[in-house]
């Protein structure tokens, strides 16, 4: 069974969006770190390549043209 992903109740303008996408993804970044767990990668390691592939995704979306997809409200 794949984990399903809330959708948004609250408008990406916000204050607590950002909060909410975070609390929507994270069963689904749990998951993924333990399946990297079970298939033999060490969980650190697992956790901080998501971080990586997630930064170069928002380097690509930005040099892509798109929206200044960071302010001060998504880094809190």
């Amino acid at each position: 069974m794949r984990a399903s992903i809330n959708s948004p109740s609250l408008s990406n303008d916000t204050m607590d969006y950002q909060a909410e996408c975070q609390f929507a993804l994270e069963p689904s970044i749990q998951g993924l770190i333990e399946k990297a767990e079970s298939a033999g990668w060490n969980r650190q390691q697992a956790a901080l390549a998501i971080v990586a592939l997630a930064s170069e995704h928002l380097t690509d979306l930005l040099s892509a043209g798109g929206p200044a997809l960071l302010d001060q409200r998504s880094l809190s």
